[in-house]
């Protein structure tokens, strides 16, 4: 009897994707996941690399490694899909803080929640390492306490800071790990570890905290340890005062005041601040290292930074389709006739020769709108110049990804695609025949073919 032919009813399904798993609650539970993050690669490892390294330990389904968008340069960390939690779990076992490439392999479980990292929930800051303890070996000493999903060293030209950082997957677990190894011993020795605090909130607790050091800046020249102690005595005890020198022994301006009360140093800074001294002002304020003063200087100046900019870019025009004949001093007189011009520039190839196009900045964002409007389309030396507000590079890619996304769905979502590796595996076949062509052969020929089809079955 002839076997019968599958029909398309008959055949298995393809496999579908599999919804990401949730949690009731928001929550992320490790049990249900098969996807890995790894970080701190070396700049020059690849998505091959990872393939490479990964794949041995189980099946690899897709993986990526994230780059930037305008250099695709590597950002040195990146995501490794696995086909079940139990790959995972043993490439997560076999492969964490081994080398690739002479970087040791951070990898923990991918969270796509994240709320745990924003507020450090359950890291923990540990210091006075000692130099040969590695990341492997820091996991080792935490792990008793509970589940440990990151564990990290800082490093600088490949070599330990003596500091590090480990993160549990519950409070319950650190706080336990904190009381047990805090001022215990390690390699001789003594392991300082506590909650994990962002470098913003470090700062901002540094000012509110009770102060004993002044820093006293705009001192003269003839100001000497004793007469600045003599002032600030009479606010309370002084414990030492210093004028700080150049190598040649003379003073520098400035200078620290120490005092044994916190209090005492509140009223000398109130009272001494803006004081005349000799023949200037003295400025009294709180001792503070260079961190913090970078960072309350970039503060205090982001606002008026962003408006400087804002204007500045709006008053920056670009023009393009120059003559080659034109250089940056006609450019000036060009566009001189709209206001006040502070920089116009032809651009130039190394051995001198215009690139037809160049940049003005105006005074103003009015004067350097009056110019793009009086000379946009206009003919110059033979040719119809264009000018708009110029803009940087990135902006410029920015607007063009965000313009073929909208215009062009089905190439965008292949694009961001691309970075995604994914093995060459066979995924499932099925033993049946091939489909019929796409078009149908002349019936002399098909009763040919099906005569010599059906002589067999009915002999």
């Amino acid at each position: 009897m002839a076997s019968a032919r599958p029909t398309s009813s008959s055949l298995p399904p393809l496999p579908l994707p599999i919804p990401a798993p949730t949690v009731e609650g928001g929550g992320w539970n490790p049990l249900q996941r098969a996807s890995l993050y790894v970080g701190d690669l070396d700049p020059d490892v690849t998505e091959t690399d990872l393939f490479n390294k990964f794949s041995v330990a189980a099946p690899v389904a897709s993986l990526r490694l994230c780059r930037c968008t305008r250099t695709r340069k590597s950002l040195r960390y990146g995501y490794i899909n696995f086909f079940s939690h139990s790959h995972a779990s043993r490439a997560l076992a076999c492969l964490n803080h081994t080398d690739l490439k002479g970087k040791s392999l951070r990898i923990m479980w991918s969270q796509r929640d994240p709320f745990p990292r924003k507020i450090s929930l359950a890291n923990l800051f540990v210091k006075n390492l000692d130099p040969s303890i590695s990341c492997s070996r820091l996991e080792e000493i935490f792990c008793r306490f509970g589940t440990i999903l990151s564990c990290k060293i800082a490093e600088e030209n490949g070599k330990s800071k003596g500091f590090g950082f480990v993160q549990f997957d519950s409070e319950k677990s650190a706080i336990a790990a904190i009381t047990a190894l805090h001022d215990t011993m390690v390699e001789g020795k003594k392991l300082y570890v506590s909650k994990f605090v962002k470098k913003s909130e470090r700062i901002a607790a540094a000012e509110k905290e009770k102060i004993t050091n002044l820093y006293v800046k705009n001192l003269v020249d003839g100001m000497t340890e004793d007469l600045l102690q003599e002032k600030f005595s009479r606010y309370g005890k002084v414990c030492s005062v210093v004028i700080m020198k150049d190598g040649k022994g003379r003073s520098r301006g400035f200078g620290f005041v120490n005092f044994q009360s916190p209090d005492d140093a509140k009223k000398a800074l109130e009272a001494m601040n803006g004081v005349q001294l000799g023949s200037k002002n003295l400025f009294v304020g709180r001792a503070q290292k260079k961190v913090e003063r970078t960072e309350l200087l970039k503060r205090k100046y982001k606002d008026a930074f962003n408006c400087h900019f804002k204007k500045l870019k709006t008053s920056n025009l670009y023009v393009k389709n120059l003559s080659v004949s034109i250089d940056d001093k006609r450019l000036r007189e060009l566009f001189g006739h709209f206001g006040r011009i502070i920089s116009a520039r032809v651009m130039r190839f190394e051995n001198g020769t215009s690139k037809g196009f160049g940049f003005v900045c105006f005074s103003s964002p009015e004067e350097a709108m009056a110019a793009l409007h009086g000379l946009n389309g206009t003919f110059f030396q033979g040719r119809s110049l264009y000018v708009a507000v110029a803009q940087r590079k990135e902006d410029r890619c920015k607007k063009l990804q965000n313009y073929y996304v909208q215009n062009t769905p089905v190439l965008s979502s292949y694009l961001s695609s691309c970075n995604a590796v994914t093995p060459q595996f066979h995924p499932i076949y099925f033993n049946f025949p091939p489909c019929p062509p796409l078009f149908p052969p002349r019936p002399t020929q098909f009763k040919c073919q099906r005569r010599q089809m059906l002589g067999p079955v009915w002999q």
